[in-house]
């Protein structure tokens, strides 16, 4: 009687009733969020982290270190299941990414966390190094570590979906220690980058009046790309590679082409990537999707605002 009640009130919600009372299989997303509700706020969560860093990923123009960072960070996943698998079965899954056995932060994810912040620390250097290109960066980090974890893919054949999910995202069910863990990020991240705000905008921007100035850029533009590293590891764990990648270079890319403000960039692209999570969730519910493309191509959607605005502007 308490969900027929339930299903009357939201009949009486004209446009948001609907979309709640939606079905696929028989059962409404209403009655799907219970069991969804983990993977919906673990995919906000990231949106919102990855929509701010996304700015500067853009504005800096290291996309390819956010790429090389991602790749990275599922190569230190796979490591683990390899060595686990080396040393016995009881060890893979004990460190299993989505079981509610264990610590805080799981085997998995440690690997993945050592080698991305290791990897960021690095190439917070080598940058600014005339002799290592962009572009021979990119290609190492992004094509050498791709087809490791591919060829560690190939190998194990009882993790094979949960390296399939960590590349392309379909998660459904995030565990409770890893949305503390997520939220805890969140803070931290969020608090790191309100105490160097200013110093971080500096040295994106202007490094050279920077270092003249006094600071020091190699250890800020350090900071900078832990934060990024973490947080592309913690959230490569939650909801794979393929959507994390896209809420830091889509979100932020649609918010530039529609505004020259800073702050106005950092909450439009905040907003565009919690949005596609949420919509990108509702949609791979609604008609069977993988969650991962699905919040991705909601995502895309975004740019076609900035695209228009650009090409009216000509």
């Amino acid at each position: 009687m308490a969900g027929r009640g339930i299903t009357n009130m939201l009949e009486s919600i004209p446009i948001i009733g609907r979309l709640l009372l939606a079905e696929n299989g028989g059962v409404t997303f209403w009655e799907a969020i219970p069991i969804l509700q983990s993977g919906i706020i673990a995919s906000v969560m990231v949106a919102l982290l990855a929509g701010y860093l996304g700015i500067y990923v853009i504005l800096k123009r290291i996309v390819f270190v956010s790429a090389a960072l991602s790749q990275i960070s599922s190569l230190g996943i796979a490591f683990f299941f390899l060595g686990s698998a080396l040393l016995g079965s009881g060890v893979a899954s004990a460190g299993s990414l989505h079981s509610e056995e264990g610590g805080l932060i799981s085997g998995p994810l440690l690997s993945s966390l050592l080698f991305g912040c290791v990897t960021a620390a690095v190439l917070a250097v080598q940058v600014g190094e005339k002799k290592l290109t962009r572009e021979s960066i990119l290609g190492i980090g992004y094509a050498l570590p791709g087809g490791l974890v591919f060829l560690i893919l190939d190998k194990l054949a009882a993790e094979t979906h949960d390296i399939e999910n960590i590349l392309f995202g379909n998660v459904i069910f995030v565990p409770q220690r890893h949305l503390w863990l997520l939220a805890m990020t969140l803070v931290a991240v969020f608090t790191i980058h309100f105490l160097f705000y200013k110093r971080f905008v500096y040295v994106s921007f202007d490094p050279e009046t920077a270092q003249a100035s006094g600071s020091n850029v190699v250890r800020l533009n350090q900071l900078l790309f832990i934060t990024l590293a973490f947080t592309i590891s913690v959230s490569i764990a939650a909801i794979g590679t393929l959507p994390v990648f896209s809420f830091l270079v889509i979100p932020a890319a649609s918010a530039l082409m529609l505004t020259n403000r800073l702050k106005m960039a950092f909450l439009l692209s905040m907003f565009f990537g919690v949005f596609s999570a949420a919509i990108g969730f509702y949609l791979s519910f609604l008609y069977s999707l993988p969650t991962g493309p699905a919040m991705l191509g909601t995502a895309g959607f975004f740019l076609i605002p900035g695209a228009l605005k650009r090409g009216l502007g000509r």
